[in-house]
Formats: structure tokens, sequence, C-alpha cells
């Protein structure tokens, strides 16, 4: 898909060491436009597609809890979690909503780096999401308002959302591409082929999975941004969905399918930039029906996390016996959803008085479903330990091919049980 042509690099004498200061021939990748491509989906192809936008269907309407906004929530989440994670960014499920919780109590609290990034994430998806819906026109300023949000809060906050007007690299040294492993287009080239990303999303009649897999893969391969890029692509892949009438409440976590086996995701991004137009459809439906299947998975995946978190919620209506109506019973409907959470927040959710959210909560953490520890008691958040380890096993589960990770090495780095304390 495109060509690659040669450049060369003048040698820098500001490097630290020769690798650093060498120059040489260099090879920037021009990819094809895609607004004109049509795409002749194989047999294989065209199945994934179909069996992926299926269960995205059953995942939408699977049981109760998809109606109510909670499992939406922790998908949501766990998307935000596992998409930064591919990007070696690692922050634990329980934090990430402790933090939220902090967001929403007007609670000054430090964040590194990587926990900045994370909730750029998440807040990138969420922003993104709230503005699509059917008939959602794409816009370049739209994609930069992604990145934008992405990196707010990082070091490279200041060129968030800004189309970069130099030449990035990745692998290799910093000072220079020579031997990098992929160089993107030259600056020069990429406000047009974001243009003509943005027609093909606005005018494409492939089915969602499909279009959502090719622009993931063009902006990738554009690389239009200093950083953020994937998860930028992958939150963009989501718009899409939804915009076509598919996973319009839930989001389905693909980023943690991909992040399982990083190495095959990124052989699969990189077979999708061929060396000259033969050959092109076949490249592009391996790389559709990679991302159809992983997107299967996911959804099966959740459609199966969805029940634990059924049951864990049956398990606490047995153990308290709240009343219907009751500020209890309202609570334990919105706690699978928010399982870090305050006194305030359980007001602002269960609309019922401070003093009835106060006796709930105290209530449930009799009842031994919520529970403070050092860390988060001078805030007064109370966590649902329950879910956070559901929330934990499932990505645990998602490591592996098989999903479970007794019989099976987890292929990536996983969240540890939470610890009691």
């Amino acid at each position: 898909m495109g060509s690659y042509v040669e450049r060369y690099w003048v040698s820098d004498a500001s490097g630290m060491n020769k690798t650093e200061r060498l120059g040489g021939a260099y090879y920037p990748y021009v990819p094809d436009t895609i607004s004109d491509f049509e795409l002749l989906m194989e047999p294989a192809c065209a199945t994934a597609v179909a069996r992926a936008q299926e269960v995205l269907n059953v995942l939408e309407g699977s049981g109760s809890l998809t109606d109510t906004e909670p499992l939406a929530r922790l998908l949501l989440r766990a998307e935000a979690v596992s998409s930064s994670r591919i990007e070696g960014l690692e922050l634990p499920a329980g934090k990430l909503l402790e933090y939220e919780e902090l967001d929403r109590l007007g609670v000054e609290h430090r964040l590194d780096s990587t926990e900045a990034q994370v909730l750029g994430n998440l807040h990138a998806l969420v922003g993104g999401l709230e503005k699509v819906q059917a008939g959602y026109e794409f816009a370049v300023d739209g994609i930069c308002e992604l990145n934008r949000t992405l990196l707010e809060g990082t070091r490279l906050s200041d060129v968030g959302g800004m189309i970069r007007e130099t030449q990035n690299w990745i692998g290799g040294n910093r000072v220079n591409p020579v031997g990098a492993a992929y160089v993107p287009p030259e600056p020069k080239l990429v406000p047009g082929l974001m243009e003509d990303l943005v027609a093909f999303l606005n005018e494409t009649e492939l089915p969602a999975v499909a279009a959502a897999a090719i622009a993931h893969a063009q902006l990738e391969t554009i690389h239009p941004f200093s950083d953020g890029n994937g998860r930028t692509g992958r939150a963009l892949a989501h718009m899409i969905l939804k915009t076509r009438g598919l996973a319009r409440a839930t989001v389905p976590p693909v980023s943690l399918v991909l992040a399982t086996d990083r190495d095959r995701y990124i052989a699969n991004l990189s077979a999708y930039r061929t060396d000259g137009t033969e050959g092109r459809n076949e490249v592009v439906n391996g790389w559709v029906e990679y991302f159809a299947n992983a997107t299967l998975l996911s959804c099966e995946r959740a459609i199966g996390f969805e029940r634990t978190i059924a049951d864990i919620k049956d398990g606490w209506i047995g153990r308290t016996g709240f009343r219907a109506g009751s500020a209890g019973r309202l609570l334990l409907d919105v706690l699978p959803g928010t399982p870090a959470i305050s006194i305030k927040t359980a007001q602002a959710l269960t609309k019922r008085s401070y003093p009835a959210a106060r006796s709930a909560v105290l209530a449930l953490v009799d009842a031994g479903i919520l529970h403070q520890n050092s860390k988060n008691r001078k805030s007064g958040i109370y966590v649902a330990r329950e879910v956070i380890d559901a929330f934990n096993a499932y990505e645990r589960a998602l490591a592996t091919v098989s999903g479970d990770t007794t019989a099976e090495k987890p292929r990536r780095h996983v969240p540890q049980r939470m610890r009691k304390s």
C-alpha cells in the first residue's frame, strides 16, 4: 500500500555517540490514498467482519448491565487501560478508578507521566464517543482534538493535537532515522493524507468493522502526531463503530486482545504497508480479517465478563436484603460501574439525600462489599474489591489465547490480584 522513497540524513555532530552522529540513507513511506480504494473482501475476511458485527450487536443488548450503563463504564475503562498498555503505559485499573473519583470530588492529586497519559486516553475515549451519533461528519480537527486530549497534562501537551511539521520515526535511535524500523511519510504529505483519511471515513460504504480497521491502520501509517498515534487510531476506530450504529452504548475492549500479542499486532500493521500496488487488496484483506477477529474475541470475552459482574451483583443483593427503591438498593445497581466511590458520588448517583447515601455506603461496608484502605481513607473513597478483582481477572484472561492463565502463561504483563488491607 504505497512505496518507500530514499532520503539522506546529514550527519549531526551533536550526537552523543557514533550511531547518533551517523548520516546516511533512510526511507520514508508514502502511503496510497484510501478514499478512492475499493476493497474486494475475500470470503474469509467477509466472514470475519460479519461475525464481528453480529457479536457487537449481541454485546450491545446482551443483558441488564448494558442497559443500565455499569458494564459499559467498565469496558470503556478496560479499553483505555489496555490501549495505553500497548504503548508501554501501565496503570492498574483500581488506581485509574480511584483517580477518577478524586477528580469527581475535586481533590487534587499528583500524577506521574504514565498516569497522566492513561487518564488522557480515557478522557479522549469518553470525549470522542460523546460527540458521535448517526450521521456524524468526521474532520481532521476532530481527530486532532482526540490527540490533544490524550496528551493533556503530559510533557508533550504543548504539541498535542498539532499535525507534525518534522520527520518522525519508530525504532532506531532518537537523534536520526537511519536504521529506524519505520519512517512515516514526510511532513509535507501529512495534511493531504489526513484529508484523504477523513474523506474515506465520510464516504466509504464498507461495513463498519472493515472501515474501522482500515482507518486505524492508515492513521498509524501516517503517524501525524508527535506522540499518541496508536491510541488516537484505536479511539478513532471506536468512534467509527458508534457512528455506524455499532457499539453505541458498550465499547468492546479490542485493545485487550491486541495487547495480548503486541508483536503480532505490530507485524500485522507493518504488513499493511506494502511496497507497490501489487497485492494491495490481499494485504488489506489480511489486516481487516485480523482486526475483525480481534473484535470478535473481545466481544465474546466481554459477554462472559458481564455474566461475572451480574453474579457479583446478585450476591450483593442476597447479602444485604435492601428493599426495592431504597438508597442501598439503588447504590447496588450503580456500584458495578463505579466500584471506587465516595458518599458524595453515591448521593449523586442514587439521587437520595446525603444521610441516606451515607447510611447505604456504611451498610455496604458492614456487609463486606465496600472497603477503605489506608491510601484512600483520607479522601473518603470506598472500593468494591470484588468488582476490581473481577476486572483484573478479566484482563488477565485476555492475556492468553485460551483465556485461562492457570493453563497458559500470559503473553504480556498482567495485573495482580488486589491486595487486601
